[in-house]
């Protein structure tokens, strides 16, 4: 539950009998609504009572009257600016020592800063990163399986990627004219794999598959391990749909080219589907549902697929395939 006031959001953590769950407390000061959204799922994960101020003045006037354990700030705020905020919580005794973060898409303000801040984020924001790094500097009891990434490859889990999507989905709501793509990913490593090499061979393909997507995507598309096999990638602000077309082509042949090059001697198929969305879907589960719907089609008939993507407009579905690769 989350009451809003006056450009501050304070959600409400309560058990399962309705008592006030004791959480250490972390303030997100920061006036772009998408990117605080960001930040209190990536610190829920982490252990944290998350709130959250869009204006400056608000910020203050909350640390006037709360000590938090650790603050997230933007210098670039409406009433009061993240510099002066740094600049009072540094001068009250009481507020002094509490960790601050500064995160800026402007590293010259972070350089003229009057007095330090424990750490330094430039936007766009690795949140993987900045996840590690919060628990270094205020750690919580929260184990690290339950942080937003997936532990074997690296990329996000898929809490962290539904909790994303939802996000991108009301934004797309909100702005009417926002579109973002869901390219869904399934390397079908066949049982074989495991029968012939063992459990070690299958973690390193999707360790190094890993490891491939981030180089080939831009830091801005979300990466995540859906489930075995398969990996989901958040492609947002999409204008048209070749865009994700074409991002959809450059995975698979890269990672085409990455499983044959690993074992000559078998059959894989990498396979993807691609699916553009805008407000007109409901929810989360109905995107998934017609990404996995769309790699269903491009693993039963390529051509087809290529029919289907030239006959609809840009709000449905398409397609990409791959054909089977010699191992």
């Amino acid at each position: 539950m989350c009451v809003t006031i006056s450009g501050f959001i304070r959600p409400v953590f309560t058990s399962g009998k309705g008592e006030t769950m004791d959480k250490p407390s972390a303030l997100i000061v920061e006036d772009d609504r998408d990117i605080s959204a960001l930040f209190r799922h990536v610190l829920d994960l982490a252990g944290y009572r998350t709130e959250i101020a869009l204006h400056g003045q608000v910020a203050v006037e909350y640390l006037a009257q709360n000590t938090p354990d650790i603050v997230l700030l933007d210098l670039g705020l409406p009433g009061v600016s993240g510099t002066e905020i740094l600049t009072i919580i540094r001068a009250d005794e009481r507020l002094r020592k509490i960790p601050v973060v500064v995160i800026t898409a402007h590293p010259h303000l972070a350089e003229t800063l009057p007095v330090a801040p424990q750490l330094v984020l430039i936007k766009p924001v690795n949140i993987e990163q900045m996840s590690k790094l919060i628990q270094r500097i205020c750690p919580t009891e929260q184990s690290m399986e339950s942080l937003p990434w997936d532990v074997l490859t690296g990329v996000y889990n898929r809490s962290f990627f539904i909790a994303r999507l939802g996000y991108a989905l009301e934004r797309a709501k909100q702005l009417h004219q926002s579109k973002f793509a869901v390219l869904y990913l399934d390397l079908e490593q066949p049982a074989r794999m495991n029968f012939l090499f063992g459990k070690e061979y299958n973690k390193r393909v999707l360790t190094e598959s890993a490891k491939l997507l981030k180089l080939i995507l831009r830091p801005s598309d979300t990466i995540a391990r859906l489930e075995g096999d398969v990996f989901v990638v958040l492609i947002e602000d999409v204008k048209n749909h070749e865009t994700p077309i074409l991002i959809t082509s450059r995975v698979q042949n890269r990672i085409r080219k990455y499983l044959a090059k690993a074992e000559s001697e078998l059959q894989v198929r990498a396979n993807a589907g691609v699916v553009l969305c805008g407000e007109e879907y409901t929810s989360v589960d109905e995107v998934l549902r017609d990404a996995k719907e769309a790699l269903a089609l491009a693993k039963s008939d390529r051509r087809k697929m290529l029919q289907a993507l030239r006959s609809k407009p840009i709000s449905t579905t398409t397609q990409i395939s791959s054909s089977p690769i010699p191992r």
